[in-house]
């Protein structure tokens, strides 16, 4: 790929191929808020429910394979959620 194909330039308006160029000009900037809750969802919420269910699953048993199979569950009971209803989050 040449230079022009990764990124648009001024110049590019007067391409005579612009028609057919796969290049968009767009501005993904995101808001301070929305890059919180990206990150709450993604990383803190399951760190905590991974945190949380190894102290209730230790209190309850001695057995470390359960915890560390519920806890490893529950995060992907957790994330597979979280893929289900990305369009509304």
């Amino acid at each position: 790929m040449s230079e022009c194909e990764n990124k648009p330039t001024n110049s590019c308006g007067g391409c005579a191929l612009k028609s057919h160029c796969s290049i968009v000009e767009e501005d993904n900037r995101f808001t301070r808020r929305q890059r919180w809750k990206a990150l709450a969802l993604g990383y803190i919420l399951p760190f905590v429910l991974l945190a949380g269910v190894i102290v209730i699953a230790d209190t309850l048993s001695d057995n470390e394979y359960l915890i560390g199979g519920l806890a490893l569950a529950t995060v992907g009971i957790y994330y597979t959620t979280l893929f289900f209803i990305k369009p509304k989050v």
